[in-house]
């Protein structure tokens, strides 16, 4: 429905002029920019203290913040597009890049590159950014599919940890079953993940990529993909991971409420900046099964930022989106909540202020960035669905609705009809 209502208000317009167009902002009379993003009330709290301590560096311009959760944040922007009221800053994430510059709602930051300096940001995290060789939009902070562990559950099974140098995929589906065996009713050894970033890694530890050069179809073969939907139904059937409807319920968890958050589950695939959302537990961060053998992972934009096409004040919105990547009070205050920042000097000045979950976040991203894996291109336009496409069949897939193969099949052939 998302990606509906988004398709259809992007084909209408784009945002409409503004009282404001040509001001140039004093102290007595300035300027005002919108800036949007999702996120929990305590990312809304530390997003407006950094607005606060932007507009005293910068008394001409004035920020007016706007946060929406994240589930219904892609239903307002596509309202407010088709509505000619864009925000002149907002966050972006996934496919939604690809899907508006494609029509024209984003502004090419080159632009505006004299207010944004991203000479200090990590090698390869201002590509991120990059679609069709323009730059679109600049990455608020970088994260990385991972393997969140609990060792204390693992100790209360006496199974010994992983070693994420040599573990593979079968490996994975083996101490799953066997923590659950050795764990009281209710705990289980992880749960499946359908994400269609993970499904892009499973695919480039295959030697493919989930899209075509051109995006205009999967490049994921079908029994590639069947081999995933096999893994989600083998931990569910060796008794790995939960029944099929514990695992709906838990997908569809707040991250505390999950079973890794309530600690009852020993392994969660999970974006790496998550960890400090399950639980106040020491948990731990490794890499997937069969990284070291055949990478797939690779330092993606947790968040992006991204200018309208039509702000009246597109170099205000640009320092302010410098002012966010590149200050390190900000950084202080904002931490990881975003992903570890792109700027390594932010990144270093930020570690020591880190939570120790956190840190051990900070330490697993050096190790993937140590494998220098090239990103895929950004998810084409037209697969903002995928995610939903790939959940609706796995859950079949759990529930004995339909074959893997028959999965595979279907969601290749849905999605290549969204992208074409």
């Amino acid at each position: 429905m998302a990606a509906a209502t988004a398709s259809l208000a992007l084909a209408l317009t784009g945002c409409g002029s503004s009282p404001q167009a040509g001001k140039v902002g004093t102290e007595e009379d300035p300027v005002t920019i919108r800036f949007a993003w999702w996120g929990n009330d305590s990312r809304a709290k530390t997003t407006l203290e950094v607005i606060k301590d932007f507009e005293a560096a910068n008394p001409t311009i004035k920020v007016q913040g706007e946060n929406t959760e994240f589930s219904s944040y892609w239903d307002k922007m596509a309202t407010q597009i088709a509505g000619g009221t864009t925000p002149d800053v907002f966050a972006m994430s996934g496919s939604y890049p690809s899907e508006y510059a494609s029509r024209g709602v984003l502004l090419d930051l080159d632009t505006v590159k004299d207010q944004l300096d991203t000479s200090k940001f990590a090698e390869g995290t201002v590509d991120l950014g990059k679609i069709d060789g323009k730059q679109y939009t600049i990455t608020a902070g970088v994260n990385a599919m991972s393997m969140v562990l609990d060792p204390t559950v693992f100790e209360a099974a006496g199974v010994p940890l992983p070693d994420d140098e040599t573990w593979t995929w079968d490996d994975y589906v083996d101490i799953a079953a066997e923590i659950t065996a050795k764990s009281p009713a209710g705990t289980f050894g992880t749960t499946p993940m359908s994400n269609d970033s993970f499904v892009a890694v499973w695919a480039r530890q295959n030697g493919e990529e989930l899209y075509t050069e051109d995006g205009k179809k999967m490049g994921i073969s079908e029994d590639t993909l069947t081999k995933w939907f096999e893994l989600n139904k083998k931990l569910m059937d060796t008794g790995g991971a939960p029944s099929a409807s514990q695992t709906v319920e838990d997908g569809s968890a707040q991250p505390e409420m999950t079973l890794m958050g309530q600690g009852k589950q020993a392994m969660k695939i999970s974006w790496s900046n998550q960890m400090t959302s399950y639980s106040g537990a020491p948990l731990m961060m490794v890499k997937l099964p069969g990284e070291s053998k055949a990478p797939g992972t690779w330092l993606r934009s947790s968040m992006e930022y991204a200018i309208s096409a039509k702000s009246p004040q597109s170099k205000e919105a640009a320092l302010f989106i410098n002012y966010l990547v590149n200050n390190m009070d900000a950084a202080s205050k904002i931490k990881s909540d975003r992903g570890m920042p792109a700027n390594t000097e932010l990144k270093a000045g930020i570690t020591p202020l880190l939570k120790e979950t956190q840190q051990k976040e900070a330490a697993y991203l050096d190790r993937i960035a140590e494998m220098k894996i090239d990103p895929p291109k950004p998810f084409p336009a037209g697969s903002s669905a995928t995610m939903e496409v790939l959940n609706r069949y796995n859950t079949d897939v759990l529930f004995g609705k339909v074959s893997a193969r028959d999965a595979a099949k279907g969601v290749i052939n849905e999605v290549n009809s969204n992208l074409g």
